[in-house]
């Protein structure tokens, strides 16, 4: 954890911390033994010998009176107290690692990591935007973004393997242990499909007339959404007399969606900062979008847990980000939508 000069650590002093360094290599021990499900894969990778990582993890078996790890010929497994182990072990883990990475830092974010994820298109309307503006202030700082659905996410946050998320807030608000922050902008999604499509240049199209073609969903549906969509889909089905399937195609990589959707007469579902150049470029058309086909973010975290300085301000980052999406994404539909426009501004009205 924090470093000691030696020259003017007391004897006690330098015994703690050195007892300190080895219990976290254990705990680092166990947690490596339990991902590569193997004393010999673990022990490469902790570029130790597989008889020292065997006896290590015995002396702390010995300890706890009861294994932590069920042998046989085809690896280890946690036990229902390695599995216990093995949660708290990342909690401290975690926290040693925040407390190296403030005292490496001064207190200027020289040095230090950050780990964020996001539902796929926060991560690359919000997220991108967020990371690419703070490597540039903070060069010392490691940055990893994930981009997942939002079940995922709840998982990678609890394990601590993430400082906190951006995805739907609707999705997460019954969950005890998160806390979710709501973002303030509502964004708009829109069906859109390749230009020459059937259904480009119709006009306003329905939902239904819409979802008479294949659709791909870039990740999972939240369920507000989806619910809608689902008996959408039931009707479009019954004028077309076939059952299609509903996603078509699931897939969590945005570039992947858009090629798809580029190349064929599938459709699919996005806000808008996601496809700007495509729709600057004249690739993608918009040709449905209803009132209830919103996306709200929020910002989740593991309740009662602080996040470390750098991670603080990393989503200061975030809400600009978030504030700049949306005043792209209102250029946007007032020069691809002129209808919605219009029907915003008689509100308003």
């Amino acid at each position: 954890m924090t470093r000691v000069n030696a020259s003017n650590a007391s004897p006690i002093s330098s015994v703690y911390n050195f007892c300190m360094a080895l219990e976290l290599q254990q705990l680092r021990q166990v947690l490596a033994l339990a991902e590569h499900g193997s004393f010999v894969r673990a022990a490469a990778v902790l570029h130790i010998s597989q008889p020292a990582l065997s006896r290590s993890i015995q002396n702390l078996e010995r300890r706890f009176g009861s294994d932590l790890f069920v042998r046989s010929r085809s690896g280890a497994v946690p036990t229902d107290l390695g599995r216990l182990y093995i949660e708290r072990a990342r909690d401290v883990l975690r926290m040693a690692d925040e407390l190296d990475q403030e005292a490496a830092s001064h207190g200027n974010l020289q040095s230090g990591r950050v780990a964020v994820g996001g539902g796929p298109f926060p991560a690359d309307a919000v997220l991108g935007r967020a990371a690419a503006k703070f490597i540039e202030q903070h060069p010392g700082v490691s940055l990893k973004v994930r981009a997942r659905n939002w079940d995922e996410l709840a998982r990678e946050l609890r394990s601590r393997e993430l400082d906190f998320f951006v995805a739907e807030a609707s999705t997460l608000h019954r969950e005890p242990d998160l806390e979710v922050m709501p973002l303030p902008a509502y964004h708009p999604l829109y069906l859109v499909a390749r230009a020459g499509h059937p259904l480009a240049g119709r006009g306003r199209v329905s939902i239904v007339d819409a979802l008479e073609w294949p659709m791909v969903t870039p990740g999972r549906v939240p369920p507000r959404v989806l619910d809608p969509l689902l008996a959408a889909h039931r009707t479009a089905s019954k004028r077309i007399a076939a059952v299609r399937p509903f996603p078509a195609v699931e897939c969590n990589s945005l570039a992947t969606v858009k090629r798809v959707v580029a190349n064929s007469d599938a459709i699919t579902g996005t806000i808008l900062p996601c496809i700007s150049s495509e729709l600057e470029s004249g690739q993608l058309v918009l040709v449905s979008q209803e009132p209830w086909l919103h996306l709200q973010y929020g910002v989740t975290s593991l309740k009662g847990v602080p996040r470390a300085r750098v991670a603080e301000r990393f989503l200061e980052f975030v809400l600009d980000a978030e504030r700049e999406a949306a005043l792209e994404e209102q250029r946007l539909i007032a020069k691809f939508d002129a209808g919605s426009a219009r029907r915003r501004n008689a509100r308003k009205a």
